[in-house]
């Protein structure tokens, strides 16, 4: 019987292709890790993320407002699980001279569980939830009625870092069981990139970011983001950033997902 228990005990790490280490432990836990195994989308316009960005082609903002953090993580047999919450409220804004009027609210929740596969390779899957709506301003600006935009969704992603590029590529997607108006259209694959990460001058680092979604319920529209930016007093993970993004497709504001729209936009954000 002892010696079935140890065999159980050990097969994860066989499984793993890894040697079992029996003079230790076989699992250590902790709560809010302070390195995340899975990078930051930096030019997903709907990741979780704090900072504002003007668009340069009009008089609208674009204000994001949350982040994700990592809440518990074990370590087995020297490959990493962590489990994750993130939030986000994503507005845009026109501003008038003396008012702000708030067109949109987008509302996103995450539960991320990123698995460790490798020093290179992390996947990511995970429960997720986005609605999309117009606020009163908008309503009276637009003069049209909104529409009952929600996902309730399957994160299914895979990074793999590349230091040759000095960043990593990402690829995979979701799958949304529960999909407001398009019932029948369940996919949106996402793939990108962030390289370079140059240190320019200390605490200054160069960095340049792309991501391309395809949408199943605009007919496999695209989302495409093209993103230059600085990262300033870098800390482990925290850093200030100065970005300048080209959006171009279909929109990712849920009100307008069958509208194509373009930005030119200016930022500032906080990774924390």
């Amino acid at each position: 019987m002892t010696r079935a228990m140890l065999t159980l005990l050990l097969l994860p790490c066989t499984l793993w292709g890894q040697s079992p280490d029996t003079t230790r432990g076989h699992a250590q836990f902790s709560i809010f890790p302070e390195k995340r195994l899975f990078p930051r989308l930096l030019a997903d316009g709907t990741s979780h993320q704090l900072g504002i960005d003007k668009d340069l082609l009009t008089r609208q903002w674009i204000g994001h407002i949350g982040a994700v953090r990592p809440v518990a993580e074990v370590t087995f047999c020297g490959h990493a699980v962590q489990v994750g919450i993130g939030a986000t409220v994503h507005t845009s804004i026109l501003r008038e001279p003396g008012v702000l009027q708030v067109v949109t609210a987008d509302f996103s929740v995450d539960f991320p569980v990123d698995i460790q596969v490798s020093s290179a390779l992390t996947l990511r899957t995970g429960y997720g939830h986005f609605s999309a709506h117009l606020v009163d301003d908008g309503i009276e600006i637009l003069q049209k009625q909104s529409v009952n935009y929600a996902k309730d969704f399957v994160t299914l992603l895979g990074a793999f870092a590349l230091p040759v590029i000095g960043g990593h590529l990402y690829g995979g997607g979701r799958w949304d069981f529960h999909s407001l108006p398009e019932e029948s259209k369940h996919w949106t694959v996402q793939c990108g990139f962030e390289a370079g990460n140059v240190l320019l001058w200390p605490e200054v680092r160069l960095y340049a970011a792309m991501d391309l979604k395809l949408k199943s319920e605009v007919a496999w529209g695209s989302t495409q983001s093209y993103q230059l930016g600085v990262k300033l007093f870098e800390r482990n993970d925290s850093a200030l950033r100065v970005t300048y993004t080209y959006r171009t497709g279909i929109d990712d504001r849920g009100q307008f997902y069958r509208e194509k729209s373009e930005f030119s936009l200016v930022g500032v954000f906080f990774d924390f």
